[in-house]
C-alpha cells in the first residue's frame, strides 16, 4: 500500500469526494518501478510471450530480428503511467477488480478502450457493483485544473458515463468474455443482476485526479457539488485528487526504473 495523508474528504449527496497527498519520494518511485511498472508493461503476459518468440527463433538473423521487435515498444507517456497508476491504487485501496489488462487489446500503440478508462468490479456486501471510471493526469497550477471542466473534462465525461446506457453495454459485452470461465465470472454475474434490477443504475463512478501540485480542495469541490446535483442513489460516485511529490513529467523514467 502506497502510504498517503489525508488532505481533506467531504461528502455531497451522492459524491465522495477527497485529497489524498503522498510523502516520500522514494516510496512513490519504489510505486512507479514495481506494481506501476508490472501492470504498465503487463509483465505476466509479457514474459509468456518472450519466451514463446525466443523458442522459435532458431537462427542468428531471427535473435536479431527478435533483438530489434522487443526493443521495438514505444515509449510510455505520462498520462498512460498516471492510468496505471490509478489502477493499482484502486485495488489497493478499494479493492477494485480489474479482470483484464487492457494493455492487450492495443492493436496499435495510441489504441484504447472507448468510453471509458477504468472498467472494473467491486464487491458490495453480498452484491458487486460495476465499476466505471475516469483518470485525468495533470501539472495544471490552475485550480481546479482545466482537466476537470468542458466536454473533454472528467466530470462531463462521469455525467455521461452514470447515463448512457450504450456506453455500459458496451463495457459490459468487453468484460463478458474476460471474466467467462474466470475467478471473476461470479462477480460479474452478480454486478449485471444487480445493474439490470436497479434500471441500469447501480453502479460505481470513479473519478481520478492524478496531480503533482500543492493539496487544494478547490480541485474538486465545486466540480464535485455540480455532479451531486446530477447522480442519485443507487449510484455511487468516489472523486479522489492524489498529489505526488515526484514531477508528472518524470513517471515515465521512473516507471523505466530510472533515476531522477
Amino acid at each position: 500500500m502506497l502510504p498517503y495523508n489525508p488532505a481533506y474528504s467531504k461528502i455531497d449527496g451522492q459524491v465522495k469526494w477527497a485529497g489524498k497527498s503522498v510523502d516520500g519520494q522514494d516510496k512513490l518511485n519504489a510505486f512507479l518501478s514495481g506494481p506501476t511498472r508490472n501492470r504498465l508493461f503487463d509483465a505476466e503476459q509479457q514474459t509468456q510471450y518472450e519466451a514463446d518468440l525466443r523458442a522459435l527463433a532458431v537462427t542468428g538473423m531471427a535473435s536479431d530480428t527478435l533483438m530489434q521487435l522487443l526493443a521495438s515498444t514505444p515509449d510510455k507517456e505520462p498520462w498512460e503511467v498516471g492510468e496505471t497508476l490509478a489502477e493499482c491504487l484502486l485495488e489497493e485501496e478499494l479493492g477494485v477488480k480489474f479482470p483484464w489488462n487492457s494493455e492487450r487489446d492495443k492493436r496499435t500503440p495510441k489504441a484504447s478502450l472507448p468510453g471509458a478508462d477504468l472498467v472494473g468490479l467491486i464487491e458490495d456486501g453480498d452484491e458487486a457493483l460495476l465499476v466505471l471510471g475516469e483518470v485525468k493526469t495533470s501539472s495544471d497550477a490552475n485550480t481546479p485544473p482545466q482537466v476537470m471542466s468542458g466536454k473533454s473534462g472528467m466530470i462531463h465525461q462521469l455525467d455521461t458515463l452514470a447515463t448512457n446506457i450504450s456506453i455500459h453495454n458496451c463495457l459490459l459485452k468487453w468484460l463478458h468474455p474476460r471474466c467467462k470461465n474466470t475467478d471473476h465470472w461470479p462477480l460479474y454475474e452478480k454486478a449485471v443482476k444487480k445493474y439490470l434490477a436497479s434500471g441500469g443504475r447501480a453502479i460505481k463512478l470513479i473519478g481520478m485526479l492524478m496531480r503533482d501540485t500543492e493539496p487544494n480542495e478547490l480541485d474538486l469541490k465545486n466540480r464535485a457539488k455540480h455532479l451531486a446535483t446530477n447522480v442519485s442513489a443507487p449510484t455511487e460516485v468516489e472523486l479522489n485528487a492524489w498529489y505526488f511529490p515526484t514531477p508528472i513529467e518524470n513517471w515515465p523514467t521512473v516507471v523505466q526504473g530510472g533515476a531522477v
